[in-house]
């Protein structure tokens, strides 16, 4: 992670929002570990020369750089620490007349002081936090111990930020998103690992390091050789299918990467299916995929600006998005899709609604939707056989 400040914005600076005359006493870094990774953001602190404050956050997320405006309230209906910690993605909370639904729920930490923080803040201190959404309202509801805070707040455009410090829109960053300095998520209004869309869609990963959290060696963990046989019959489920076509795919995480089998198989009446293997680092996991039909599909674009933690529904399948992933083809044997072949990208995300995973992939030209069970490696096994190697030339 970057400690420079990544904006032009600088201490004693004095910005015009909302018909008030602000001054920029401080900066403060923080920053919250998901896994291995650091993901870090820039909080300003403002205040008016009448000690009115308010927190001017920027972040880097899958659609570019990002400002939010944030404001302290105090709620109609307040929430205890005990009751605050029990909060997960897609409760409602009530806080002053409006239902909002729990997008993230996370700890950040405090890694820079830069000019004055405002009470209570000092390096290294960490904090509970979430955030709730509903529509263009949004809340973050914040505790260290006992002690709450509740935040309301809204984006702000690149432009109004620009214009109230007096600068040109082009002038607020040092660098972009593709930096050194480059940033991701925020406690006041977190966006996660992000997949962008803009000119051409990509994953983009953060791998900083800070102070005391080295960055991991990215870790791969190898398919096993082919468990089954293309060609392949049987009854699995209740449904006679046959292995159609096979490739194995490298699923890119932060920091992790998992290879995996994916089998295409078509039932009697040829409707598809995908039988995965090693969905997770187990590679004996198997989980069988089908087609989902969603009235209103989500477009390639809009899967792009779904964040991790979100909760989605598709064709009635509500699950928290768990995974952003990169899906690549590295090999393909008797393609069991038209146009299938290795260096094929997508992009994805999963989650789980009960006993069911949920599946999304997509790349610019099409998106594809699947909710899937898991299913026992031994009757895997039991109905297609084991593969059978092949016969050195």
């Amino acid at each position: 992670m970057n400690f420079n400040n990544p904006t032009q914005i600088q201490l004693g600076a004095t910005g015009l929002f909302y018909g008030q005359k602000y001054r920029v006493v401080g900066r403060v870094l923080l920053g919250e570990k998901e896994e291995d990774m650091i993901y870090g953001w820039n909080e300003f602190n403002l205040v008016t020369d009448t000690g009115e404050a308010a927190t001017l956050v920027f972040e880097q997320t899958q659609r570019g750089p990002e400002w939010r405006w944030f404001t302290m309230f105090e709620p109609e209906f307040e929430l205890p620490a005990e009751d605050a910690a029990t909060k997960r993605v897609g409760d409602v909370v009530n806080l002053d007349g409006v239902d909002v639904t729990v997008t993230l729920v996370q700890e950040s930490r405090i890694y820079l002081i830069d000019g004055r923080a405002p009470e209570g803040q000092v390096v290294g201190s960490r904090a509970n936090y979430f955030n709730a959404e509903a529509g263009s309202k949004m809340i973050v509801v914040s505790w260290t111990g006992k002690e709450m805070e509740y935040y309301k707040g809204m984006t702000i455009s690149s432009g109004m930020v620009a214009a109230a410090f007096n600068l040109q829109t082009a002038q607020l960053l040092k660098f972009n998103m593709a930096g050194d300095g480059a940033f991701s998520g925020t406690g006041l209004a977190k966006a996660g690992v992000a997949l962008v869309i803009g000119g051409g869609i990509f994953l983009w990963i953060l791998a900083n390091s800070v102070t005391g959290d080295a960055v991991p060696a990215v870790v791969r963990h190898p398919a096993p050789p082919p468990p089954l046989a293309v060609g392949s019959a049987g009854s699995l489920g209740g449904t006679h299918f046959q292995i159609v076509g096979h490739a194995q795919v490298e699923i890119a995480e932060v920091g992790d990467f998992v290879d995996r089998h994916e089998y295409y198989l078509r039932d009697d009446d040829t409707n598809a299916a995908l039988l995965v293997c090693g969905t997770s680092r187990d590679a004996k996991e198997w989980i069988l995929f089908t087609p989902l039909q969603p009235a209103a599909p989500l477009t390639p674009q809009q899967a792009g600006n779904v964040r991790l933690g979100q909760t989605v529904n598709v064709d009635g399948v509500i699950a928290p998005v768990g995974e952003l992933f990169r899906s690549t083809i590295q090999q393909v044997e008797d393609p069991g899709q038209p146009g299938l072949k290795a260096g094929d990208v997508r992009y994805g995300f999963s989650g789980s609604a009960g006993s069911t995973t949920l599946l999304v992939r997509w790349n610019e030209q099409e998106i594809d939707f699947e909710k899937g069970k898991h299913v026992d490696p031994d009757a895997v096994t039991a109905t297609f056989g084991p593969a059978v190697p092949k016969s050195s030339p």
